[in-house]
């Protein structure tokens, strides 16, 4: 063969440059197109018939054979939607596994609660001003510093308040700042003068409200209870504090009388779940308060008496009281008027130790 013959044997240059082209034009063209079909799955999808219509369908000689090609592209769409299950699946299991906590939580013995209470006329600063009934007490913000570190050195942990005037509220909030109050100056200070306080490294308050009661004239005034849950224990407890009217501004036994018919209503519907409660106050009665509230509710005193009738009333008592239902037991009852109680009320500084047992 001539040398001439070889050279027009070889392929031509140009044809190899438009086949390599053509090549890569194809690779391209694939590539976008499959890119396409991935970012669009719902395009796709409707372009194309579903594999699995087609296998099930009632014909079988119509189904279409599904490619290998076409089998990775529908599991490519199918991928995010089976994320999308398996994170909702997911969610589900870490939801039921935190409800069977919670379940498991509330269904746990608690541990006993056991907490000093006290109810303490603190004798309002209105009252003690030059001229006033009191005169020979000193000013209410002096008194209620000695109250406070009365109440604090007792070991008190959550006390009811009466005659909690501003400028007594104002000591307390100054000089006790790790304690909570309620309503203090939340509802005015009609409500504020019968405050219940806690302290809040040992309670934490869920709930406060008020009732009204007739006051002086028959006039409502509001009287709080809060739901207090102990830290150490996980233990909630009802707490209401009252001052109902003495008959200092004309008789007012028709009003306590109302009164302690509402304290009894309170009394039932608080406990009615068996929560345990506890009621502080200055009621101003002894039989009178004390028979109807033991006889129609599950209450008792803490310094004793009957429950139920007949009514026998403590050996010692005044109109300062301490009641609470039978998910609370009382112990290490005191109704104090040493120094330097005198000198801070007209009335006893009186508190009690309280347990609720462990529940079951």
């Amino acid at each position: 063969m001539s040398r001439h013959s070889q050279r027009r044997s070889r392929p031509d240059a140009s044809v190899i440059g438009t086949v390599a082209l053509a090549v890569v034009l194809l690779v391209v063209s694939a590539v976008f197109l499959a890119w396409g079909r991935f970012v669009d799955p719902a395009e796709n999808a409707a372009a194309e018939p579903d594999p699995m219509m087609a296998a099930g369908s009632s014909s079988p000689s119509t189904a279409t054979p599904v490619s290998r090609s076409q089998q990775s592209q529908d599991r490519m769409q199918q991928a995010p939607a089976q994320a999308i299950v398996h994170r909702d699946a997911l969610i589900q299991r870490i939801e039921k596994h935190k409800e069977k906590k919670k379940t498991k939580r509330s269904h746990e013995v608690s541990l006993p609660t056991t907490f000093r209470v006290s109810t303490f006329n603190v004798l309002g600063a209105s009252h003690t001003v030059s001229g006033g009934r009191h005169a020979r007490f000193a000013p209410g913000a002096t008194r209620m510093r000695s109250a406070v570190q009365l109440i604090q050195g007792t070991g008190i942990t959550v006390a009811g308040l009466q005659e909690f005037q501003p400028p007594q509220y104002n000591v307390f909030r100054e000089i006790a700042p790790g304690w909570g109050v309620y309503p203090g100056a939340q509802l005015g200070q009609a409500a504020m003068a019968n405050s219940i306080v806690w302290r809040s490294d040992v309670w934490e308050l869920v709930s406060a409200q008020t009732m009204q009661i007739p006051y002086f004239g028959g006039n409502p005034m509001p009287m709080p209870y809060v739901q207090l849950r102990n830290l150490e224990s996980g233990r909630t407890v009802w707490f209401f504090n009252t001052h109902n009217p003495a008959d200092a501004h004309g008789p007012a036994q028709q009003y306590r009388n109302r009164a302690t018919a509402l304290e009894i209503g309170l009394a039932q519907r608080l406990g009615a779940d068996g929560s345990p409660v506890v009621f502080t106050g200055d009621y101003n009665d002894r039989e009178p308060f004390f028979c109807p509230m033991t006889a129609q509710t599950d209450m008792h005193a803490a310094n004793g008496g009957s429950t139920g009738t007949p009514c026998s009333l403590p050996a010692a008592s005044n109109v300062d009281w301490i009641m609470g239902n039978t998910s609370v037991s009382f112990d290490n009852f005191h109704s104090d008027y040493t120094a330097p109680v005198p000198q801070i009320s007209d009335h006893h500084f009186v508190w009690a130790d309280a347990t609720i047992p462990a529940s079951d």
